[in-house]
């Protein structure tokens, strides 16, 4: 009986709140209002956690933006010991990443090139690789990070910057103005 008294009376108050509706219609309304009171809540907790601890794991993974400067630009000769593909920057998807040991001195250098769906040749380890490109800072392991505006293996000329470092991939990757190779 107990049960039945505290139903009629919860069931009067939601009565008074929405008049006219069915039982059924009453409960989907306040399930949604209690649906977004919680989500309300949770938004603030989710935004902690994720500045805290996997955002950081994501930041870790992506590179903060470099940009060319033409005043630190070298020419590096040397060969490729490896190749990556790097989701450096969020929504820009994989960069090519070589890592260059220089002919003179012997230096590995980091090499930051375009996106991959600009290649439209294969670059391998162990080929012979003259670049273009403006020093940056360190990259991984300490190394010094380079940009790369133009790449020259054998007698073929990649141009992934115009002379004042913006990408040539900017357009996208329908308006591709790499070599076709």
């Amino acid at each position: 009986m107990r049960n039945q008294d505290s139903r009629k009376e919860m069931d009067g108050g939601i009565k008074k709140l929405l008049p006219g509706r069915s039982w059924r219609h009453r409960a989907v309304i306040l399930m949604g209002l209690l649906l977004m009171v919680l989500l309300s809540l949770s938004g603030p907790v989710a935004a902690q956690e994720t500045s805290s601890g996997e955002g950081q794991a994501n930041q870790q993974a992506q590179t903060r933006p470099h940009f060319y400067d033409v005043d630190r630009e070298v020419t590096i000769e040397g060969q490729i010991e490896d190749l990556r593909f790097e989701n450096r920057y969020e929504g820009k998807g994989n960069f090519l990443v070589l890592l260059v040991k220089e002919k003179s001195g012997g230096e590995l250098v980091e090499v930051e090139t375009a996106p991959a769906w600009f290649f439209r040749t294969d670059l391998h380890k162990g080929e012979k690789i003259r670049l273009v490109g403006s020093v940056t800072e360190e990259g991984k392991d300490g190394r010094k990070l380079v940009i790369a505006r133009e790449l020259r293996i054998g007698n073929q000329t990649i141009t992934l910057r115009d002379r004042r470092g913006f990408p040539t991939w900017s357009r996208g990757q329908g308006r591709r103005r790499g070599p076709a190779w």
